[in-house]
């Protein structure tokens, strides 16, 4: 049983060799053998990682225009296995492909360049995968730096695709297995989007009925820097892929109130996202964005059915009313927490 780790790299000459060591640490930790017998900063490296679950690690660089061509190069120096794919600038969406065509691991894992492995993680999964895993997932790290409010997210044993949406366990594709012949023999591909491609991804998954298997173990640092809010920059396309998402986890999922809970949710933060530093529509091309999404026929549907949450159900009534000054308000109101009471913001966002 062997994986490939893949690595979308663009522009991240800061974090990239942190990401790669942190696979590289995980590796030797699967296998008390490697731990005794080499270092991996010296010539016995490339012979003791044929003791270990990892095959291979395929680092796509996206066109970068730092320094992080030199920072691969390097890291393939230290680090035989390192197999390096520089490409234009795609997005990580065809970075990705590009990596599980290349692969040749019984499974694939994705790992981003600013996030690392927790050390135990091919320790803690080697135990979960065979002939009858298509798919396993395990918790994660999500860390603010600079603030002391990290939070995580640990998966029950009994997977249940309803449960498992609603709390961030489906949103991802770096705290997952995947068993590369599933993938590769159901031509499950990332879509070429700018927002939510994990989700529809994993989507794409579920749909094709995997063999499922969770472990509760925190594995993965999910690692976002201070100074990043949680409003993503602005997306034209954001909404559709939104749709998208809720469409087809509407079909996977028996609780129809967790999809409602997701998508107000998604469509809150379509509206939010007007008020990111890079967007550059006026105030009236905002209003008429906002116009357009409220009036959408799924979330007129969705903003019909009551949410368990006061906040939720909050932000619920203000969407049914479809009052385009007062969804405005709404969306400005939340940017700000977002920007400026992030902690405050996270709980009671849920």
């Amino acid at each position: 049983m062997t994986i490939s780790v893949i690595i979308p790299a663009y522009n991240c000459s800061d974090t990239l060799e942190a990401a790669v060591n942190s696979v590289m640490i995980s590796a030797a930790e699967s296998n008390a053998e490697i731990i005794k017998s080499a270092s991996f900063s010296n010539e016995k490296s490339e012979s003791a990682l044929s003791y270990s679950v990892l095959k291979e690690i395929i680092i796509i660089d996206d066109g970068s225009v730092d320094s992080t061509p030199a920072v691969i190069l390097s890291l393939k120096e230290k680090y035989p296995i390192i197999k390096s794919i520089r490409t234009k600038n795609g997005g990580p969406a065809r970075a990705r492909n590009i990596g599980i065509k290349e692969s040749s691991g019984n499974y694939i894992m994705f790992l981003d360049s600013d996030d690392t492995y927790e050390k135990e993680i091919f320790e803690k999964i080697s135990a979960f995968l065979g002939e009858n895993t298509d798919l396993l997932i395990f918790g994660f790290r999500q860390r603010f730096y600079g603030r002391a409010n990290d939070k995580t997210y640990s998966p029950k044993t009994q997977f249940d695709t309803a449960s498992f949406y609603k709390n961030n366990l489906l949103n991802q594709v770096w705290n997952k297995v995947y068993k590369t012949d599933f993938i590769k023999n159901n031509n499950i591909v990332f879509k070429d989007y700018k927002y939510g491609e994990d989700r529809i991804f994993n989507a794409d998954v579920l749909g094709r009925a995997p063999s499922v298997k969770a472990i509760p173990d925190i594995l993965y640092n999910y690692n976002i820097d201070k100074s990043v809010s949680l409003i993503s920059g602005y997306i034209p396309e954001k909404f559709s892929a939104c749709a998208e998402i809720n469409s087809k986890f509407s079909e996977l999922c028996s609780d129809k109130s967790v999809t409602d809970y997701m998508f107000i949710k998604s469509v809150l933060s379509c509206m939010t996202v007007l008020f990111a530093e890079n967007c550059r529509l006026t105030h009236s091309q905002k209003l008429s964005e906002i116009k357009k999404v409220i009036n959408h026929e799924s979330v007129s549907e969705t903003a019909e059915n009551r949410q368990d949450s006061l906040y939720m159900e909050i932000i619920r009534r203000i969407i049914k009313t479809k009052s385009v000054r007062l969804n405005f308000l709404l969306a400005f109101a939340v940017s700000l927490c977002q920007k400026n009471l992030l902690p405050l913001f996270i709980k009671f966002r849920g």
